[in-house]
């Protein structure tokens, strides 16, 4: 039975969301922008939007690489106009023809179009940039380097007060008209010589000196964060709360959670011009919910869009029901026409190698290919949606299920399939009850029905050998000195407690082991309505220390759904 202290699991699931509501603010603030001092992330150079993008105009850039010891480097780099480059005061590189800006999105990062090596001295390294206005329609330079340990930043300009070099890694010259580009680069300007930051130049009667590029505005969220980001963000753990929320007001009929959700949905789609402005035209590319921008990943496609779907699914009148459809539409041909698979036909990724299948896909895509089901009347796209949900559990199992402990490996690489990745607890949440979703989507004749019904069945036998006596279960499933986690546990109490409530599970049998784990659960609810022991978000590591390092915090949107979820589930199973 219920702990006497503990209140209902749908009173629990309103606490939290309770708590989430008077902690959302769906609105951005907005400050000076602060580029990154790290060499790995892109840095970025308007000269048009400083100088002007008129015809052979000329401008200077100018900063330093950290290096903490003698080295050679490979830069990455991409301009759109004539440039050369010195480092120390020697000239590595040198076009006098206009370009084409060269990049290409990947899943975390950006690749440049070309490459230049660099030998450093130990300390900061003078570079120095000329460039010319050879292309009318933009006048851009990019810059990075893979080498972790390079810094960028006005280090040794010590006329700078500190203020400034927050706000910029570039002091910046010029705006005056040459005759020729080649001239330009043959001749050596007064400026590239002096240090002296207060001279003044003049240039056929054009004075110039050296300043700071146009600041630009970047958004930032007005309230306190939770470790992990605020509710309102771009990713699937915050979209992961709406969609709770969603399910919380459908079953209360309460008014303030079916608008929670409304409102967030409305807020990612007004924001989005914004937000791809800041990336694609200032190059922002790590400001605020910069993901939302063309990032090929189910994070921030798939498993953001399910509460559009829900609304989609539930409410066939509702004001803005033209644009979700159209978000839903853009994320759908994504998912079923461009995202990378495998050759057996399951998501994977290009992170942290090619290729590289994560459990946490089988979550972050499978619900949205199975809910999809529900918005088409078209009876073979419908069948063949559902043989897509069902083919990728039977694929993603027989990848990442253990055949002998029947528990998850959080990752497998292709190119090393010999590698073994612990049974990350939240990992495994994700695969089972991406699972319950298949099932409960799937008509019981389904070809894969009864398999995959059969590998959930062995999945929760696996994950009850190792709960701990108190209800809760480990962040290394296998590994008992670990820590007990909320997340994970939440989400295997909401997989069991779902199977019984489908006729997946015996009901004599499990409900008892289902409420012993909503009773430890419930005492990581705080009055309030915050939730305690959540396992921040985690890449993949093949060492499971990585994940007991992570740390446990509060009030963490990973987690927070996950128990509200977990909620709803349980008070079905117990009115049931």
């Amino acid at each position: 039975m219920l702990n006497a202290s503990a209140q209902s699991p749908i009173a629990e699931s309103k606490k939290i969301a309770d708590y989430i509501i008077a902690h959302t603010t769906f609105q951005y603030s907005l400050q000076f922008y602060q580029p990154s001092h790290q060499l790995t992330e892109l840095q970025y150079l308007d000269f048009g939007r400083t100088f002007g993008n008129i015809h052979n105009i000329i401008a200077f850039a100018v900063t330093d690489i950290q290096s903490s010891k003698d080295t050679t480097v490979q830069l990455e780099f991409s301009t759109t106009s004539a440039v050369m480059i010195q480092i120390n005061g020697q000239m590595v590189y040198k076009n006098l023809l206009p370009t084409k800006l060269q990049f290409e999105t990947h899943e975390r990062s950006i690749k440049l179009g070309k490459k230049l090596q660099l030998k450093l001295h130990k300390g900061n390294n003078r570079l120095l940039i000329k460039s010319v206005s050879n292309n009318e329609k933009e006048w851009k330079f990019l810059l990075q380097c893979a080498d972790t340990s390079l810094k960028v930043g006005l280090y040794d300009f010590i006329q700078l007060d500190n203020q400034v070099t927050m706000f910029t890694n570039f002091l910046v010259a010029g705006g005056f008209c040459m005759n020729n580009t080649e001239d330009a680069f043959k001749f050596v300007f007064p400026i590239e010589q002096n240090s002296d930051l207060t001279s003044v130049y003049n240039y056929d009667d054009f004075q110039y000196g050296w300043t700071i590029p146009k600041l630009e505005l970047t958004p930032v969220n007005p309230t306190t964060s939770p470790y992990w980001g605020a509710y309102n963000n771009f990713n699937y753990h915050a979209a992961g709360l709406a969609w709770a929320i969603a399910e919380l007001g459908k079953m209360t009929n309460v008014k303030a959670y079916k608008n929670y959700t409304r409102n967030y949905c409305n807020f990612i789609l007004k924001c989005r011009p914004f937000i791809t402005n800041q990336v694609k035209n200032l190059w922002q590319t790590n400001c605020l919910d910069f993901m939302m921008v063309n990032t090929p990943l189910l994070d921030f496609t798939s498993a953001t869009a399910m509460p559009f779907l829900f609304q989609l699914t539930e409410d066939s009148t509702f004001n803005e029901r033209k644009n979700y459809t159209s978000f839903y539409e853009e994320i759908k041909q994504y998912i079923f026409h461009e995202q990378i698979r495998l050759p057996e036909g399951n998501f994977t990724r290009k992170t942290p190698e090619i290729f590289t299948t994560w459990v946490d896909d089988m979550f972050m895509g499978l619900p949205f290919v199975i809910h999809s089901t529900k918005l088409t009347s078209d009876a073979t796209e419908k069948k063949s949606i559902q043989d897509d949900a069902a083919s990728q559990v039977i694929a993603f199992t027989n990848l990442l299920l253990d055949k002998k402990d029947s528990l998850f490996h959080h990752a497998k690489m292709s190119a090393h399939p010999e590698t073994q990745f612990p049974y990350w607890l939240r990992a495994n949440g994700w695969g089972l009850w991406a699972i319950t979703e298949v099932l409960k989507g799937l008509p019981k004749n389904h070809i894969h029905y009864p398999a995959i019904l059969k590998i959930y069945k062995a999945n929760v036998e696996a994950l009850l050998k190792h709960q701990d006596k108190n209800g809760l279960w480990h962040n290394i499933i296998n590994i008992p000195s670990s820590r007990l986690e909320t997340s994970g546990s939440a989400i295997i109490t909401l997989a069991i407690a779902r199977g019984i409530n489908e006729g997946w599970l015996d009901k004599a049998k499990y409900t008892p082991i289902a409420i012993k784990a909503w009773n430890a659960i419930s005492k990581k609810i705080e009055p309030d309505g915050e939730v305690e022991d959540i396992i921040v978000g985690s890449m993949t590591n093949q060492d499971y220390h990585y994940y007991e390092n992570q740390p446990l915090v509060k009030n963490d949107s990973h987690g927070m759904f996950c128990v509200m979820m977990c909620g709803l589930e349980m008070s079905k199973l117990l009115t049931n």
